[in-house]
């Protein structure tokens, strides 16, 4: 197989992919994610609950600090306040509890489908508090779909 050359190299190909335009592919893809069609973070209005939380990869299970807020039925995450979100889901119809026994960490919470064993998404809060707060505003965001 032929090795990708860089711009300007003598084994340039038309159609060889860099490092960058892979990198912004990826960044374009992570601003379309959590937007749905036509709208923009700051069209949502103010959030229902917002915060930062620990969220639990879903690939290698690592826990990352990540941005959340809830607009509705819609629970979506970002980076860092203000970007928009690079994922969400839909809570309608979901159970969210208590999860530190199956996480290991404090004051954790799975939200998944009822009737279905697989999380959506599990995240870890700060304190007890802070986790019935989010707890309670999950909740009456399933209820209310």
């Amino acid at each position: 197989a032929e090795r990708a050359g860089r711009h300007g190299q003598p084994d340039y190909q038309f159609g060889d992919v860099s490092r960058s335009a892979v990198r912004a592919l990826a960044q374009a893809a992570r601003g379309a994610v959590g937007r749905r069609s036509g709208e923009e973070g700051e069209a949502l209005g103010p959030p229902d609950k917002a915060g930062a939380l620990g969220k639990r990869s879903d690939h290698l299970g690592q826990w990352r600090v990540r941005f959340f807020s809830l607009h509705g039925r819609t629970l979506g995450w970002s980076r860092a306040e203000g970007e928009p979100h690079h994922g969400h889901v839909d809570v309608a119809g979901s159970r969210c509890r208590a999860a530190d026994f199956e996480t290991g960490r404090a004051f954790s919470l799975s939200v998944a489908r009822c009737g279905e064993a697989a999380p959506l998404v599990v995240v870890a809060c700060s304190t007890a508090r802070e986790r019935r707060e989010w707890r309670a505003a999950i909740e009456a965001a399933a209820r209310a779909a």
